[in-house]
């Protein structure tokens, strides 16, 4: 019997988390030096990780990103996401498989790759990515339905680590069937869902639980209805104080 029971999201009078949300600000810039620089502001602002989307890079360059970001490795999400996921990296496949097992020597607290990825190339799962994989899923064009979902996200956690599960809210309701990704008696996911229709999955998600919530610096969101660092905090504050 699988262990991640499917189960409704519970909206009112939700339990509260067993630990906190920490709040990832994810970061883009054309150079690693303005990666550095850009942490250094998120953590000082008081970001618990940070996320570097080494995609959007200009010429991302493995021993360049070694020099200029190991520094922040213990508390780093080091990411190189795919083109159809939402990615920016401007090479080929096997170049940004290449890029990916030499940025794991680096050792990053976590290391996102996504669920396909690792489908396609099993070889990258025992490449030891980090202390934690972050297994994701993208869904830029839209949610698929709840039972998609659920297979995703079962099919994340298979590699261990933690799952994430991102789709795109073109309603109301693709927050409501993401939600129902919480309260099983398996693992708690990171799972929520971007655009503007997807506000209040972001937010529900720290209600529920969410190990990870992303945020962004102010005016520098890397993904579409992401919201500000000092906002994420104050929400965190809210939900814990109430």
């Amino acid at each position: 019997m699988n262990k991640y029971k499917r189960s409704s999201v519970t909206l009112v009078g939700a339990p509260k988390p067993r630990k906190r949300t920490r709040i990832c600000t994810s970061l883009s810039a054309p150079t690693c030096g303005e990666l550095a620089a850009k942490a250094r502001r998120a953590f000082t602002l008081g970001a618990d990780l940070v996320e570097f989307r080494l995609d959007l890079l200009r010429a991302p360059s493995a021993p360049e990103i070694a020099n200029e970001l190991s520094a922040f490795k213990g508390q780093g999400i080091f990411t190189v996401r795919r083109a159809d996921e939402g990615g920016g990296f401007q090479g080929d496949e096997p170049q940004r498989r290449t890029l990916i097992r030499r940025i794991s020597e680096i050792r990053p607290a976590y290391f996102d790759v996504e669920l396909r990825t690792l489908e396609a190339y099993p070889e990258l799962a025992g490449a030891g990515l980090g202390a934690k994989t972050i297994v994701s899923w993208h869904g830029p064009a839209g949610t698929p339905s709840r039972a998609r979902l659920f297979s995703l996200m079962t099919g994340a956690f298979s590699y261990g680590g933690l799952a994430k599960v991102v789709p795109a809210a073109n309603s109301g309701k693709d927050n409501l069937a993401v939600l129902s990704l919480y309260g099983g008696t398996g693992a708690t996911p990171i799972a929520f869902c971007t655009g503007s229709a997807g506000l209040f999955s972001r937010v529900m998600a720290m209600e529920l639980g969410t190990p990870l919530a992303y945020a962004s610096l102010d005016g520098e969101a890397t993904a579409e209805g992401q919201l500000p660092l000092g906002t994420m905090l104050a929400i965190r504050r809210r939900l814990e104080s109430a």
